[in-house]
């Protein structure tokens, strides 16, 4: 396909999508308040949208490589220790111990499962897919350059959640959420870099948020956050230790969109 052609695609969805954003947003209030779970469904709408906008962008400008939903060892064993993060998000000390608890019902469980997917497809496409990759794509010193990727994305990724002032949020909570929201972007990044397969980022992305919005109630006891740290560290030491050990081709394989030998 020619990049007049790729052009002219990108330009077509994005007009189309965009009008379907704006539909959703003009008829909120009819469409959607009324609605039993109407802002679930209008999250949930809005963000696989944003996503389907990105995802075109990543195949017609970007590498559609991390677009195929590959497995393999080598991948696995990269992503399976940074899943640890993801499930232990979930606050099972607490948990067990009686100080949070589940009140969801049913709906609201499938509901908040499916918002949770539809906000990691969003954002993993927007900032791993989309800004991650034209940053890298940007610099010319490859290792040095997927270094300074990792951080950039991550920082805009947790920057942007400062908008949740505005929501109504409290300052320490979004502080908070903009600190580890740049980890697990980090993480996310040092995952596509050499996996170079972006479900693998929104599958940890759902699923964190999924683990850590379930419970109601006291969640973070002091024994809570001591074993998540413990956690933590020893998942940071592995991704860094994984990023360490990047190596030129696997950057440069990253660029030409080329598989290489998997095992």
């Amino acid at each position: 396909m020619n990049s007049k052609l790729k052009k002219y695609i990108l330009i077509v969805f994005s007009i189309i999508i965009f009008a379907l954003l704006l539909f959703f947003e003009l008829g909120r209030e009819n469409l959607f308040a009324k609605l039993e779970y109407g802002d679930a469904i209008y999250s949930i709408l809005t963000r696989m949208i944003g996503g389907l906008v990105c995802l075109i962008f990543i195949y017609c400008y970007s590498i559609k490589e991390v677009l195929t939903p590959k497995t393999t060892l080598k991948k696995l064993i990269v992503f399976l220790p940074c899943m640890v993060i993801a499930v232990n998000n979930f606050p099972f000390v607490s948990y067990f111990s009686g100080d949070s608890f589940i009140d969801k019902n049913a709906t609201e469980i499938i509901l908040y499962a499916i918002t949770c997917i539809s906000v990691g497809f969003f954002e993993e496409m927007a900032f791993r897919g989309c800004i991650f990759t034209v940053v890298v794509h940007s610099q010319e010193n490859r290792r040095f350059g997927a270094i300074i990727s990792i951080f950039i994305s991550s920082a805009v990724f947790g920057l942007v959640h400062i908008l949740n002032l505005f929501g109504g949020a409290g300052f320490i909570p979004v502080i908070l959420q903009i600190g580890y929201s740049f980890l697990i972007g980090g993480m996310c990044s040092v995952i596509l870099l050499k996996t170079r397969n972006i479900w693998y980022c929104v599958f940890l992305h759902s699923v964190y948020n999924f683990a850590g919005g379930i419970t109601s109630g006291d969640m973070w006891t002091p024994s809570q956050i001591v074993f998540t740290a413990v956690v933590a560290v020893i998942i940071a030491t592995y991704v860094i230790w994984t990023l360490v050990k990047i190596t030129p081709n696997d950057i440069s394989v990253f660029l030409r969109g080329e598989d290489s030998a998997d095992t």
